[in-house]
């Protein structure tokens, strides 16, 4: 028998309306109980890059240290960028029913190229990471092992703001400690990429 849905529970695919739309930002509108109307923030994915490399005789990673404006400063980053450069791709993309996990495999080729100088390696996914309820940011995460290195080959506005960087696994606890990877998604990655290469260990019983 086919489980009739309540029509008081959240609907769980409706209908958007955009109500703005600028070059990376779009606003959508839409019925989420009936008479009850929801907003959220879209943006086009993003990837980022675990590179897997190794440092003063133990395993570590591939980042990048870049001047950012929100950090007012440098940050210590996984190298990463945009699976499409604005919005109106992104939304053509989707009305043709593209495949979003290949488009976001060939970014993440073309971002560890561009900003690691990553040539090749054995490339697969780790996961995606969902912004939140109100704002459509996923970030899919790729780790690169037995990676393939040259040179940087950024675009013209990156240049002189983004440069490579080895960090050990001793190296990357300390900075995720002092706050200095502030992008906080890469962050919570970079703590179970630690905890999985048994760095780190997670008590979970805090009785005295």
């Amino acid at each position: 028998m086919e489980q009739q849905s309540n029509p008081k529970q959240l609907a769980t695919k409706p209908k958007f309306a955009i109500v703005y739309q600028g070059k990376i930002f779009e606003v959508i509108r839409w019925e989420g109980k009936p008479g009850v109307m929801f907003e959220a923030a879209v943006r086009a994915p993003g990837v980022r890059l675990i590179i897997e490399t190794e440092k003063d005789g133990q395993k570590g990673l591939l980042m990048t240290k870049e001047l950012r404006r929100e950090a007012e400063g440098f940050d210590y980053r996984l190298p990463g960028g945009k699976v499409f450069d604005n919005l109106e791709e992104y939304n053509q993309f989707r009305s043709k029913g593209g495949d979003i996990s290949a488009a976001a495999k060939l970014a993440a080729v073309k971002e560890g190229r561009e900003e690691a100088g990553v040539l090749g390696g054995d490339i697969s996914q780790v996961g995606i990471s969902k912004a939140g309820a109100t704002v459509e940011w996923d970030l899919h995460y790729y780790l690169v092992k037995n990676a393939k290195l040259g040179k940087q080959n950024l675009e013209e506005h990156e240049q002189g703001d983004v440069e490579t960087i080895t960090l050990s696994a001793h190296e990357i606890f300390e900075k995720l400690v002092a706050g200095e990877i502030q992008e906080g998604r890469s962050a919570d990655v970079l703590w179970r990429w630690l905890a999985k290469n048994n760095f780190v260990e997670f008590v979970t019983d805090l009785r005295a």
